[in-house]
């Protein structure tokens, strides 16, 4: 293989990875998966996609829009994340809030981790490779090491995550700006536990064992990039790792989604007002719960995370075709 053709893949692999890199960072901002229910007790004339919420990366959001007609006065929006935690009490589920607590903190670490991992593959040549990676991971472990860690640190992490935070606990900046990382996951786990059900000898234990998982899956981060760094140095199959595993994205978030679904329709809590036998919530697609039909799609962001996937899918079989050349 000529020189020229061997830099020509280099430049397309380091295009398609850069493009996805962008593609990454607006992924993240955009709703990923959305959910509605609908019921006779709410008219599609006031509420045409029924109680509607949006799962972002970092949070969960009102998905609920104005709706202005001649039969219709609404003044504000309603907040659907509320009225859905309202209607889900009644059979014992437990707010939405407090579903996926780790993953949303850590979100924005998780996907940069994602981004280092891809700049990594892009280099070609092994020390810049272990420069970039080094460097990459260290800002991110520092990152993250201040916003969990240190007072104020919440302040570091994404606006949609305090904005979700502020507005589950009904709080303004002032009152969490100097609350650590892991005070914000803590606090707005209990609170989040404690508005329908308040069993405290079962709060207490639950939030004692969050905070022991969100230290662990830090810690588990902060190994991982160095395991990664290490073995991207060493080892071809880490090497392809720092693809692979971007490129199976779309697959880890339907598992950790549909886990959750499994776990909150699996616990039910007894001080509900109607009981239900434990049940798997839908997680594509149509189902009904009593009175309710739910809703269960995926969104503009999923489809995004689809697209890097096969955008990072072509990079692989050109990198692959070109090594294979060079053996």
């Amino acid at each position: 293989m000529t020189g020229t053709t061997d830099n020509k893949r280099n430049f397309i692999v380091a295009g398609l990875i850069g493009f996805a890199l962008i593609l990454l960072a607006v992924m993240y901002f955009t709703p990923i998966w959305w959910v509605a229910l609908k019921a006779p007790n709410y008219p599609p004339e006031a509420f045409p996609d029924g109680i509607r919420i949006h799962f972002h990366f970092n949070g969960v959001f009102n998905g609920c829009t104005m709706v202005e007609s001649d039969e219709v006065q609404v003044d504000e929006v309603l907040n659907c994340v509320h009225e859905m935690d309202v209607i889900n009490h009644y059979v014992g589920m437990y707010p939405i809030a407090s579903g996926g607590p780790v993953e949303r903190v850590l979100s924005q670490f998780l996907v940069s981790f994602l981004g280092v991992m891809l700049v990594g593959f892009a280099c070609r040549k092994k020390k810049m490779r272990i420069m970039l990676m080094s460097a990459g991971f260290g800002a991110i472990a520092v990152w993250m090491s201040m916003a969990m860690y240190t007072e104020g640190g919440v302040m570091m992490l994404s606006d949609g995550y305090r904005s979700s935070l502020q507005s589950t606990l009904d709080l303004d900046v002032e009152d969490i700006q100097n609350w650590s990382g892991i005070e914000a996951v803590t606090e707005t786990y209990r609170d989040t536990l404690g508005v329908y059900f308040r069993q405290q000898e079962i709060i207490d234990p639950k939030v004692a064992t969050l905070e022991m998982w969100t230290n662990g899956v830090t810690i588990a981060l902060l190994l991982a990039m160095v395991v990664m760094a290490v073995g991207a140095a060493v080892s071809r199959m880490f090497y392809w790792l720092l693809i692979l595993i971007p490129i199976m994205l779309p697959v880890f978030f339907v598992i950790d989604y549909a886990g959750w679904l499994w776990y909150f329709g699996h616990n039910l809590n007894s001080m509900g007002a109607f009981a239900v036998k434990p049940f798997m919530p839908t997680v594509f697609g149509q189902g009904k719960v009593a009175q309710f039909s739910t809703h269960s799609y995926p969104y503009t962001g999923y489809f995004i995370m689809m697209l890097i996937s096969a955008v990072l899918g072509v990079a692989a079989i050109i990198r692959k075709r070109q090594i294979e050349d060079e053996a």
